[in-house]
């Protein structure tokens, strides 16, 4: 079975690829954020629900990590009201594409720190 992707027909598919392409017509798998430039910023959480990223509409990707493997944290990628009990918990979580453009907001034990990546 053919798989044509810009003119390029593997003899095998495994499975699904999605690809984005490009404004110059180059094709990537979707979910890689080559080129990106990545900036770092660390939010000391208070306990309560509070922003985690403003909303961007030029922003590709969000990565969130906790390190604190023994501390309680949540986000909510929508930017509503984060909770512990219906939010995303933590270790590390990636929100790429038009979800990353979304404001968020985070919620965690008062003083444990998440680190935040975004481009």
């Amino acid at each position: 079975m053919d798989y044509p992707v810009l003119s390029k027909a593997p003899d095998v598919v495994v499975g699904v690829v999605p690809h984005v392409i490009d404004s110059s017509g180059n094709a990537s798998p979707a979910g890689r954020e080559a080129g990106v430039a990545l900036t770092r910023a660390t939010i000391t959480m208070s306990g309560a629900s509070d922003v985690l990223v403003a909303a961007s509409a030029t922003r590709k990707v969000v990565i969130v990590v906790s390190t604190a493997s023994n501390a309680a944290a949540a986000i909510d990628p929508t930017g509503g009201t984060a909770a512990l009990d219906v939010g995303i918990p933590l270790t590390g979580i990636k929100v790429a594409g038009k979800a990353a453009q979304s404001a968020m907001t985070q919620i965690g034990t008062n003083a444990q720190k998440l680190t935040v990546y975004t481009g």
